[in-house]
């Protein structure tokens, strides 16, 4: 009995990869290509948790490969609804793409404005699977208040901002943030804290940069390792003093979406 539903185990991954070479074949063969695209397609037959996606792209990046852009656009439906614009969460991707590159080192991410596309998007894979620090930090209370109730923990920890000053404390309790995210009230307090936390990142992501409103670049050019995300409609930039592999691999995942066309 046993042996007989191996053979149908076999037979059945036949099959589907008889389909899946069909298919190769037959649709689209510019985007889809059949070694590396039915090499992914085993990968999810056989792997079916997304941390082998995580892995699989942490451990081949900057790879570009159909099979790698097979697990990165995995990890992309895995956690981002499509399209990708997705209204105010357009900087989601970055912060999807920093999560990854950084989990290994598990360390802690500041969170500089509150929101339901990366308080939630923080407290998911940073906290829950990732077990990191997050602190989230907001001007408005009841806002942050919304966070708060279903999210504070030893390991997610939130501050009100009642003056705008206490701005210049936030993030000074550590010596070095992995990730923070830069997207807070008032929009001209943005620049100052991207000079003030210049030291004290690996990677900095701040949100709504397609104009320059807020005179961010007074702050990035502090950071000789950045790069200018604009393949949706509200910009996302990312820069680091330090962490040149880093910022280059966060690039080449952010650039990927651009070729692989996904829906925006």
């Amino acid at each position: 009995m046993i042996k007989n539903k191996r053979y149908i185990y076999i037979i059945i991954i036949i099959l589907l990869l008889i389909i899946t070479y069909i298919i190769v074949h037959t649709y689209d063969r510019n985007r889809i290509l059949s070694e590396t695209s039915i090499q992914f397609f085993i990968d999810t037959i056989i792997h079916k948790n997304i941390e082998y996606s995580q892995d699989y792209i942490r451990n081949h990046v900057p790879e570009s490969s159909h099979r790698f852009q097979g697990h990165w656009l995995r990890l992309i439906k895995h956690y981002i609804s499509l399209p990708l614009d997705g209204g105010y969460g357009s900087h989601k991707l970055a912060l999807l793409a920093a999560l990854i590159l950084t989990s290994q080192d598990g360390g802690p991410i500041l969170e500089m404005g509150c929101g339901y596309h990366s308080t939630n998007f923080l407290h998911q894979i940073a906290v829950n699977e990732q077990k990191r620090f997050v602190l989230s930090t907001d001007t408005d209370y009841e806002w942050i208040l919304k966070f708060k109730t279903n999210m504070s923990s030893s390991l997610h920890q939130f501050r009100f901002i009642n003056l705008i000053s206490e701005w210049n404390e936030i993030g000074n309790d550590r010596s070095r943030w992995s990730i923070v995210l830069i997207d807070h009230k008032p929009g001209e307090r943005r620049v100052l804290d991207i000079i003030r936390l210049v030291n004290m990142t690996d990677i900095l992501i701040v949100h709504d940069t397609e104009t320059n409103q807020y005179g961010y670049e007074r702050g990035l050019f502090l950071y000789p390792y950045k790069y200018h995300y604009t393949y949706l409609s509200t910009g996302t930039d990312i820069a680091s003093k330090s962490n040149a592999t880093l910022l280059q691999n966060m690039k080449h995942l952010l650039e990927l979406t651009i070729s692989m066309k996904i829906p925006k």
